[in-house]
């Protein structure tokens, strides 16, 4: 009777050990594919030159103003004049409408309070090439 318990439990402390292991390559298989799924973020430059692609719609404008407020210090630490030229590009596009220009000005007045005149100036720069 003992050698059957015996027996019993270290089946048990295999299957144990094989239901583990599958898990723990399942656990790994997925993380390696939302790794894969997360889009990169582009730097400051890239962003740019993205968002001064003229066959851009409303949606793709958009997303790249997302990404400038989400990532507005980073992109101020690479370009020290990224906000300026991102609406000055952002409001001479041909497919932006007046709401996004609104909201993409306020956000980075209120990101950066202090650039208010220059972001003015780049709207009204933006505005004439437009």
């Amino acid at each position: 009777m003992q050698n059957w318990v015996l027996v019993l439990i270290v089946l048990v402390v295999i299957v144990l050990a094989v239901a583990l292991f599958i898990a723990f390559l399942r656990d790994k298989s997925i993380k390696n594919r939302i790794k894969e799924k997360e889009p990169k973020v582009p730097n400051a430059q890239e962003l740019l030159e993205l968002l001064k692609d003229k066959n851009n719609n409303l949606n793709k404008l958009g997303q790249y103003s997302n990404l400038a407020y989400t990532h507005y210090m980073q992109y101020m630490s690479e370009m020290s004049d990224f906000d300026l030229e991102f609406i000055a590009i952002l409001t001479s596009h041909k497919s932006v409408n007046a709401k996004l220009i609104l909201e993409a000005e306020r956000h980075f007045k209120q990101l950066n309070p202090e650039r208010k005149t220059l972001l003015e100036k780049a709207l009204n720069v933006g505005l004439k090439h437009r």
